[in-house]
């Protein structure tokens, strides 16, 4: 029950569309489902640790108002740096891109500090946490319940690189460099509202 309940929590975190939502899919339509993949890897291995911080109580030490403006001051600039990167880079259209392993390893850290230092990440996973703890009182129920969520939230991910993929061969490149332009603007926009909330709150 637990993980069917974890499992459902984590397919519904699919309506959430943030910064990593449009690094995943730009990521794969321009570098192929390796690269989304790599991506994918990346959030899900920052939201482990996210898990993880919950479980040991650190959950207090990232409210904290200081540490909050930190983390969500450094996640401002990293989405913004990636939104101006959207709006100048060139595009790149092929179904036969050689990535190596270095490629990969880039992507991965993409992946894992947008979702990482996002402290609304943090936010969502303290309440998911919090909730399991309450709801269940095992400690073996709480864990299944919070690897079903991690790994609906991997499932959505996965689905969204290979949509990606399958929606490639109906992109021109004059579509693909007006979806990104868009990307860029809506990342930059993002990233100030990041900085506004942590700013004011």
């Amino acid at each position: 029950m637990s993980f069917l309940e974890g499992y459902g929590i984590g397919l519904g975190m699919i309506i959430f569309i943030g910064p990593v939502f449009f690094l995943l899919l730009n990521s794969s339509l321009q570098y192929g489902k390796k690269a989304g993949l790599a991506v994918a890897l990346g959030i899900i291995f920052s939201d482990f640790i996210c898990v993880g911080l919950c479980y040991y109580g650190l959950s207090s030490f990232i409210n904290i108002e200081k540490n909050e403006f930190l983390i969500g001051s450094i996640g401002s600039v990293i989405v913004f740096g990636l939104g101006v990167n959207y709006l100048i880079k060139k595009i790149i259209i092929t179904t036969n891109i050689s990535i190596n392993t270095r490629n990969l390893r880039t992507f991965f850290l993409k992946g894992f500090s947008v979702n990482f230092f996002n402290p609304f990440v943090f936010a969502v996973w303290i309440g998911v946490y919090n909730y399991g703890k309450h709801k269940y009182s095992s400690t073996e129920s709480l864990l299944v319940f919070i690897f079903a969520v991690l790994m609906g939230i991997f499932t959505t991910d996965v689905l969204k690189v290979f949509l990606s993929e399958k929606l490639k061969k109906f992109i021109s490149p004059k579509r693909l460099i007006l979806f990104f332009r868009i990307t860029g603007i809506l990342l930059i926009v993002l990233a100030f509202k990041l900085l506004y909330l942590v700013w004011h709150y």
